[in-house]
């Protein structure tokens, strides 16, 4: 069953089956979404780089310390235990490596919050993958590190997410050519559907694809060209899951793109 949140359901992202851990164990992941649960506690939903998604319990002091760790992005260190129920408890969680920026720069903490809402309706609880694990986790590092071509971050983030989403077109990409995202494949006229990029957004997605962090700097956008692709690989996701038009922060990332 789907989970629910805000009553939106969460679309599953097609990865194995993750090993349920037993008893206490240690784990690293990745801080997709949180919740408070009465007064002291919060549900915390966490992709683990060997369990996959899961949902945890934590307790909160009379002071709520330790809500500050649960911020979206934030890559964990924890000790969990398995109780009788799907909510496993998690104690003594701690930075798995310091960030310096992202949670005090409001472009990069809103960058933040809008790819941990849509990972968060991506990924299925309980689903592991190693390389979008990894992935997210390097591409966390390098958004907190990153000087120019912040701006561009979000844009080339989901170019490079459709690959472990398995949207990803094929590789024949040719000057001047279209992307048709219906089959996934680059063409050299527009298809006659409506699921496509024009030519412009087409080369962006090619350049994207293939360049690095550090390169986002060199790709020189206005503030509509960022707009204009946004909205086709909105288009793009959307085609394959309804998962980002649920997501609340598109609208405000792109007042501030």
């Amino acid at each position: 069953m789907e989970e629910l949140i805000g009553g939106i359901s969460a679309p599953p992202h097609k990865g194995r089956k993750a090993s349920v851990p037993r008893g206490r164990y240690k784990a690293r992941g990745i801080v997709l979404h949180s919740m408070k649960y009465g007064e002291r506690k919060m549900i915390v939903h966490i992709f683990t780089a060997q369990y996959g998604r899961r949902s945890y319990l934590t307790k909160l002091s009379a002071t709520n310390s330790g809500r500050g760790l649960y911020q979206p992005l934030f890559v964990l260190d924890f000790d969990a235990w398995a109780g009788r129920g799907e909510l496993h408890h998690i104690e003594q969680p701690q930075m798995a490596f310091r960030l310096s920026e992202l949670p005090f720069d409001i472009v990069k903490s809103t960058i933040a919050l809008f790819l941990s809402e849509l990972l968060y309706r991506l990924i299925q609880d309980g689903e592991a993958d190693g390389g979008l694990y990894r992935f997210i986790e390097e591409s966390v590092a390098e958004l907190d590190e990153m000087g120019e071509g912040t701006a561009n971050f979000h844009l080339w983030f989901l170019v490079r997410l459709t690959e472990y989403m398995g949207y990803a077109p094929q590789d024949n990409y040719a000057a001047g050519y279209a992307l048709d995202y219906r089959n996934g494949t680059y063409t050299e006229t527009l298809p006659s559907h409506t699921l496509s990029m024009p030519p412009a957004e087409a080369a962006l997605f090619h350049r994207l694809n293939g360049c690095s962090v550090g390169d986002l700097g060199a790709v020189g956008l206005s503030r509509d060209q960022r707009v204009a692709m946004l909205e086709r690989l909105t288009d793009l996701y959307g085609y394959h899951t309804d998962a980002i038009y649920n997501v609340n922060s598109l609208r405000i990332l792109s007042e501030i793109f």
